[in-house]
């Protein structure tokens, strides 16, 4: 016996280092994965402010500015384990560049001089087959930190500047740019998405001058601006990155399907993902938050993510964010793993081990193959000192394997105490079967169980449906909601309920339309309603974030709306007159 005491002692302090590790990875609560990060051939150029595009399957980097600030009127494409250079027709430092339809890329914009001072109206066209560059025209307004949308003809929507007027302009297809109309508020780096065959939304977290936007307003391409709600919670990340919406784009446009995810981020530093699906928005639900944290530091997110929808999978970047105060260049990188597909999404964080020129002024690529490219960037932190590094982060599902988050020595550690454990627990079984037999009396005849046969048949509470009283079954019900609340799972489904409550869904539904004329979602929807009223009610400080998330509600467009259809009133308008009246 006290061997096997000893066994289980040693089993639960084995566990203790175990626990510590876990304690570590409480504040990620999701799972952790280690992925392998290759350093290849460094660019010809550092550089930083430039902007990067896959062109005929080839990663390419686009302008920027190199050492000491100066614009590199150059791009490069990666091809055969090499970066190759090119000549342009002007340096776009901050400037903006989209593939068109036809085939040819559409640069344009920015810094007109040295140390990111100014704006140009310089355009210009490189061709990827021919590995030309060409000036054509200017733009209507000259622009640093713009965006660009291409269209489905050619065409290409433009909007936001960098400390000058922003408005919105068309590049025509042709030769020209044409002024379209004004904006509500200027942006930088603005986020430009298609909601329809030929419009499209404008909106951005930074102003022309760096600061943040907490106006929750929308610009469209046809159409007035337009009120965001979620947006009054939920901001836009600020940064230096102009992106084709492309890159986040995970809808289907052959079936009037405009989706979009956008890494969003409230006052108190939780990062979510906000959907936007032709022009409505709303939060992506996932298993789990996303991490503020690792095991080892603070996660300081970059602007955008990528989406591979081959596999349906997003990527959100990050970094160690103690290594960015401290800009000596070293750094993990972070990658959250988003699989949007799932219901809720699940999410996992990557990490690599601490890199050298490591930076979050790099803007990330994904490549054909499904991996993760960074070039170039501030590894020091200051603009003055870019660097030509060019990392590429395994993370494809295809075939490149991830190690598990936990060292070697935990997982050994692990079968050991599972093997001490299961040895002391037999030890303790056999001891106590044969402390049993030694108190049997040996005259004593134990006798033979039972066979099931021949036990009862189990009586069960679940009545036939016919049999079912309709006005007892919604009494059963409506105490149910009452006392349980389940109304307030997002997940709530009719046959859940028909199953605790000993019943079919259909008779379920027929009970609830008899009674109280309506489905079962309207039914629950009514209680989510009647509770989102009390807790603005009782506790008139909670944001409608917390509210609509707090009553049940999956999407903060879905409250809003079913709130209107009950009540009358958006939540804000039913909020102040009950204010009002008291």
């Amino acid at each position: 016996m006290r061997l096997t005491t000893l066994i289980l002692l040693y089993g639960i302090v084995a566990l203790l280092p175990l626990a510590a590790l876990s304690q570590n990875n409480g504040a990620v609560q999701c799972p952790v994965v280690k992925i392998e990060a290759k350093r290849l051939p460094d660019m010809n150029i550092p550089r930083i402010g430039h902007t990067v595009l896959c062109l005929n399957g080839e990663p390419t980097v686009i302008g920027g500015h190199t050492t000491n600030f100066v614009p590199t009127p150059t791009l490069e494409y990666y091809k055969d384990g090499a970066w190759h250079l090119v000549d342009m027709a002007f340096a776009h430092d901050n400037g903006c560049a989209v593939e068109l339809s036809t085939g040819k890329v559409l640069i344009f914009g920015g810094h007109e001089k040295n140390l990111g001072i100014g704006q140009t109206f310089e355009a210009e066209f490189y061709d990827p087959k021919t590995r030309e560059c060409e000036g054509f025209a200017s733009t209507d307004t000259k622009r640093a930190l713009a965006s660009v949308m291409a269209m489905d003809d050619g065409r290409a929507v433009i909007a936001g500047n960098w400390y000058h007027k922003d408005d919105i302009e068309m590049y025509d297809g042709k030769l020209g740019f044409k002024h379209v109309k004004g904006v509500s508020i200027g942006r930088y780096s603005p986020y430009i998405l298609r909601i329809a065959k030929d419009d499209a939304i404008i909106f951005g977290g930074g102003d022309t001058i760096g600061q943040q936007i907490t106006l929750p307003v929308v610009d469209r391409l046809r159409g007035e601006p337009c009120h965001v709600p979620l947006l009054e919670t939920w901001r836009m990340l600020t940064g230096f990155r102009p992106y084709p919406s492309s890159c986040f784009f995970i809808g289907d446009e052959a079936k009037g399907d405009y989706s979009y995810l956008i890494p969003v981020k409230n006052d108190e530093g939780q990062m979510a993902i906000a959907r936007v699906t032709n022009g409505e928005f709303s939060l992506l639900q996932t298993d789990v938050p996303i991490p503020k944290t690792s095991q080892w530091d603070e996660i300081n997110y970059f602007l955008y993510l990528l989406v591979d929808r081959k596999c349906q999978r997003a990527y959100l970047l990050g970094m160690d964010a103690r290594a960015t105060a401290v800009l000596n260049g070293k750094a993990r990188i972070y990658v959250i793993a988003i699989d949007y597909a799932t219901a809720p999404a699940h999410l996992t964080l990557c990490y690599t081990d601490v890199l050298s020129d490591a930076t979050n002024c790099n803007p990330p690529l994904l490549t054909p193959d499904g991996d993760i490219m960074l070039m170039g960037g501030a590894p020091e932190g200051t603009y003055f000192k870019p660097t030509a590094a060019t990392w590429l982060l395994h993370v494809s599902p295809y075939g490149h394997k991830a190690s598990a988050g936990w060292p070697l020595w935990a997982w050994l550690l692990v079968a050991l105490t599972i093997a001490a454990l299961t040895a002391g627990l037999m030890s303790l079984y056999r001891h106590r079967k044969r402390s049993q037999v030694e108190e049997t009396p040996q005259s004593v005849t134990l006798e033979e169980p039972v066979a099931a046969l021949d036990m009862p048949e189990q009586e069960t509470n679940e009545a036939p449906d016919d049999a079912i009283d309709s006005a007892e079954l919604m009494q059963r019900l409506v105490q149910l909601m009452q006392e349980q609340r389940l109304f307030l799972k997002p997940d709530l489904k009719v046959t859940d309920i028909a199953s605790t409550l000993g019943t079919s869904r259909t008779v379920l539904s027929n009970a609830i339309k008899t009674h109280h004329n309506c489905t079962f979602p309207q039914f629950v929807n009514n209680y989510r309603i009647a509770y989102a009223q009390e807790l603005m009610r009782h506790q008139p400080n909670l944001k409608m974030t917390e509210v609509y998330m707090a009553s049940g509600f999956s999407s903060e467009a879905s409250f809003y709306r079913i709130f209107k259809t009950i009540t009358g009133f958006t939540p804000n308008e039913w909020k102040s007159n009950t204010d009002l009246a008291n």
